[in-house]
């Protein structure tokens, strides 16, 4: 009798971990799946808006730069590509992030090669890729930033980067602050 209650019990649980699971992860592919068709098929895309931060680059002792938000009077809006991981490999995980600081009161912005310097575009590339991972700065591109008339924004990022390999080259989707 005590091992049926502790099998009913051990199968309950193990049902709600991974009903739990399957949902969140379905509802989280749904909701990040929405941008303006700029994600790649194999792997996951966000856009956030993080608001009150400041955003430093940083560089370590070897010179390599790294990202930090403190609390400020900017928007710090951050793009996160992860790639789909590869089955039976080991350290198979390859994700992009692009971050860029904008005011609190932004106004329509278009800004081109050396002035994404204006505000901070920093892309990374974070894998298990000998010599090319890391994060840079974003000199060499395209930023369109409108405010629609429905008090949200359009966000358009066109960049390349010499230094190293990168999958996402174009960027565009709609954010709002509220």
């Amino acid at each position: 009798m005590k091992k049926m209650y502790l099998f009913n019990i051990l199968f309950f649980v193990l049902f709600l971990t991974t009903a739990c699971k399957t949902s969140k992860e379905s509802n989280l592919q749904t909701n990040l799946k929405t941008m303006d068709s700029t994600c790649p098929d194999d792997g996951i895309c966000s856009f956030e808006v993080i608001k009150n931060k400041f955003l430093q680059i940083k560089q370590d002792a070897i010179g390599a730069l790294y990202p930090v938000l403190t609390e400020g009077k900017s928007n710090v809006l951050k793009f996160t590509y992860k790639r789909n991981e590869i089955a039976n490999t080991q350290d198979g995980q390859y994700s992009e992030f692009i971050y860029a600081e904008l005011p609190q009161n932004i106004k329509d912005i278009e800004l081109n090669d050396n002035d994404l310097s204006t505000v901070k575009l920093l892309f990374a590339r974070l894998c298990f890729c000998r010599g090319q991972t890391g994060y840079y700065k974003v000199s060499n591109g395209q930023l369109e930033i409108h405010k629609k008339d429905d008090g949200t924004f359009h966000f358009k990022l066109h960049f390349k980067i010499d230094e190293v390999p990168q999958i996402i080259t174009l960027i565009e989707t709609s954010f709002s602050l509220n």
